[in-house]
């Protein structure tokens, strides 16, 4: 069914790599999709993949063509990303990209839903909506509509990475992710495709993605992580002038509420970057 698509769709994985989550996590839910991708690239940003490790992956695959590379960029989910942009722009340049998390799954018709949605490779972003899972609990379900860029710079209506569907020529316009951000990335990049005007969004209307938040203590959301508070210094860095004082003020409020980092832990750490 892939090669009756307008616009294909590759799989792109950032990874440190976590080996046992996309074992089994991330490639059975791939595997499960009832709409095929072309291919699926995992870029792991520590250390590269062994031998071994590539092949008991593309056997999971089965004929679904795996690439695998390292980071070719700063270090971090960010520069992994952009490596597996380029890699991919320059097979398949006229796809789609649909990013999952190593430790994310995705209900077997994502990709179908997503591919529907973009009115038959028509759209430039399309949104699904998120299962928020917690301890294999199902904890909240975001399902975003309408998005503008005002509702990235306080908080998040629902862009994570394991719902990033977007198409290869406008990641490459907005020059993909920021390399070395450590948090906010799926924030920071919708800011930045939004604030172009020119591509079109569309959206599922459906919770597909599962995302498993708070799983350990280094996730890079993790409360009170020193790369938590980097990544929000990071991010005021970028997009600080965008908001108003009231947005400025409602955004510490947020990050001090929910990841118990306040307003003058940032601030020092913005002053650290300046």
């Amino acid at each position: 069914m892939a090669g009756q698509l307008v616009t294909p769709i590759v799989v792109l994985i950032a990874t440190t790599p976590r080996f046992n989550n996309l074992q089994s996590v991330a490639i059975p839910s791939i595997v499960a999709q009832k709409l095929r991708p072309v291919a699926v690239v995992i870029v792991s940003d520590q250390r590269a993949l062994n031998a071994a490790e590539h092949i008991l992956l593309q056997e999971l695959l089965g004929d679904l063509p795996l690439v695998t590379l390292k980071n070719s960029f700063l270090p971090g989910a960010a520069g992994s990303w952009n490596t597996g942009i380029n890699a991919i722009a320059q097979r398949f340049k006229h796809s789609y990209i649909a990013i999952l998390d190593d430790d994310d799954s995705w209900q077997p018709d994502h990709l179908l839903l997503c591919y529907k949605s973009s009115d038959d490779g028509q759209a430039d972003i399309v949104l699904s909506g998120i299962n928020v899972t917690k301890n294999n609990n199902n904890i909240a379900v975001n399902i975003p509509t309408n998005i503008t860029v005002n509702d990235f710079l306080v908080g998040n209506p629902g862009w994570q990475g394991s719902n990033t569907f977007v198409r290869v020529k406008a990641l490459q316009a907005v020059g993909g992710f920021t390399n070395g951000m450590i948090s906010s990335n799926d924030k920071d990049l919708a800011i930045r495709l939004l604030t172009e005007n020119r591509f079109r969004v569309t959206y599922t209307r459906q919770a597909t993605v599962n995302w498993a938040c708070g799983l350990c203590d280094t996730a890079l959301s993790a409360p009170g992580s020193v790369q938590k508070r980097k990544g929000c210094a990071q991010f005021l860095q970028s997009h600080g002038h965008r908001m108003s004082s009231l947005q400025m003020q409602q955004y510490f409020q947020r990050m001090e509420k929910l990841f118990n980092i306040n307003q003058q832990d940032i601030l020092t750490e913005l002053q650290r970057l300046s």
